[in-house]
């Protein structure tokens, strides 16, 4: 398996087109309606927010559209740029309320507590390690006020999938109109491993960027490696932590937890 540079590792076709596909495949997507849930339960739940793996904002911004305020943290200068970008279109209201640093998932540190911290869409399962996970939450509960809220988003594991000898083209294909370019992003994601002992799967992810005669202007590669939890697993870990279960759902309409959904978790920190 050649080397490759690692999700939002470099300035290029990923970093650039995270928000069309977002757009794109969010909203009919297993976390559609992720955002304006978390923008109302925060709004509910009151005090400033600390997101996570923000990403370009696509949370963070409309929560402070919201009336929220939030500060967003990620470990990928290119990310971050394309969500203080977006400063100039928010609201003047908004852009008061949302602030952008860097930070790792691992050792971040705000200097600051907070009353709700969240990382969606998965992207605590990135992190590729029992041990990197404990120091993940720890950083979060040592940011979150007494009974702070930490909100968690993870996929819950279809067993089928977590075959070694699966297709390699598993990951499907997607083409996504680029807004302003008349151009096309194609999309394909292949299995590069899975490791069950570790709970680790690798895919590449191609990007092409196609103009209107289908012809490749573009084409970059990435690894994405992401660690798969079991529920119950989960739940040992968040009590180590020093977190107790407030609630778990299955979607972002807060239906009861189902096998092969999202893994949706509101946790409180003990005192």
């Amino acid at each position: 398996m050649s080397d490759l540079p690692s999700f939002y590792e470099r300035d290029g076709i990923n970093p650039e087109t995270y928000d069309a596909r977002s757009e794109a495949h969010i909203a009919s997507g297993a976390v559609a309606g992720d955002a304006t849930w978390y923008a109302r339960k925060c709004r509910e739940w009151g005090g400033v927010v600390l997101e996570g793996a923000c990403g370009t904002g696509r949370v963070a911004w409309t929560l402070a559209e919201a009336g929220v305020e939030v500060v967003g943290f990620d470990r990928s200068p290119h990310m971050l740029a394309r969500a203080e970008a977006k400063r100039a279109q928010a609201s003047p209201a908004a852009a008061l309320r949302a602030r952008f640093v860097r930070g790792d998932l691992r050792t971040f540190d705000i200097g600051r507590k907070f009353h709700v911290a969240l990382v969606p869409f998965r992207s605590f399962q990135v992190l590729l390690t029992p041990e990197d996970q404990r120091a993940c939450l720890d950083r979060f509960r040592a940011h979150l006020d007494r009974g702070g809220r930490l909100v968690l988003d993870l996929f819950d594991p279809l067993y089928a999938a977590l075959g070694k000898d699966l297709p390699a083209s598993i990951g499907g294909r997607a083409e996504v109109p680029l807004p302003g370019r008349g151009r096309t992003l194609v999309q394909e994601i292949s299995r590069d491993s899975v490791d069950p002992v570790n709970q680790v799967i690798s895919e590449t992810w191609t990007f092409e960027e196609r103009d209107a005669s289908g012809t490749v202007l573009r084409r970059e590669q990435e690894r994405l490696r992401m660690r798969w939890s079991f529920r119950w697993e989960l739940r040992h870990l968040f009590a180590l932590a020093g977190f107790d279960v407030e609630a778990e759902y299955s979607d972002f309409n807060e239906s009861p937890p189902a096998y092969a959904k999202e893994l949706i978790w509101v946790l409180r920190a003990r005192p």
